[in-house]
């Protein structure tokens, strides 16, 4: 199997779970009247936009501008889930987020937040968040020097005008972003209360 081939078949994937989960989405009917039902689905929509872009641009050879969006999609990704388990717990004000009058703690600390966060019946996050930090793959402070223009990325450019990314690389990212994608789905039934499309798409998910 040559390099192509193995990015084609993770993409063809990507396309079929998107599928999947956005034909269960067109036919429920969402309660948005509550505001953290609403910025759960305001986030995964704005999560979505970014990711179908990553795709188009994973396609087209323009990986360094699809790790920009990679950045912004973790960050949606932590915010959803620190919104959702976090401050409603608090009974923050969703709207002072939105209007900036209230400001998100800093990456880390949300991501130390969640992993310390533990409920009665479903129990913890089991180090899904800690993998974004410094400590493991430190996804967000790679992400970030692409944001930067600083580090590795710099420094390629600088000296080739140019930068190549390995099979494994580019396959890391993607299935980085599915993953994402695959839980803010979830999340996004769960907090609408419907275990039945919960569900499906685990059963879809394990395959």
């Amino acid at each position: 199997m040559d390099d192509n081939t193995n990015i084609d078949d993770i993409l063809k994937e990507i396309d079929e779970i998107f599928t999947f989960s956005h034909n269960i989405i067109n036919g429920e009917n969402f309660n948005l009247n509550d505001p953290y039902k609403k910025i759960n689905y305001t986030y995964f929509r704005l999560f979505c936009t970014h990711f179908e872009s990553l795709c188009i641009l994973v396609q087209n050879c323009h990986l360094s501008s699809g790790i920009l969006l990679m950045r912004a999609m973790l960050e949606l990704f932590v915010k959803t889930f620190y919104l959702e388990f976090i401050e409603k717990e608090k009974e923050a004000i969703v709207d002072d987020f939105i209007s900036g009058e209230k400001d998100f703690p800093s990456f880390f600390t949300m991501t130390k937040a969640l992993e310390e966060y533990k409920h009665d019946s479903y129990g913890d996050f089991k180090c899904s968040f800690n993998q974004f930090t410094k400590k493991y793959l430190a996804s967000y402070e790679k992400f970030s020097l692409f944001s930067h223009g600083r580090g590795e990325v710099l420094r390629a450019f600088y000296n080739h005008n140019k930068i190549s990314y390995t099979t494994e690389q580019i396959s890391e990212v993607l299935l980085t972003a599915k993953g994402m994608f695959e839980q803010l789905s979830l999340l996004l039934f769960f907090t609408q209360d419907n275990f039945d499309k919960v569900g499906l798409l685990l059963e879809k998910i394990k395959g």
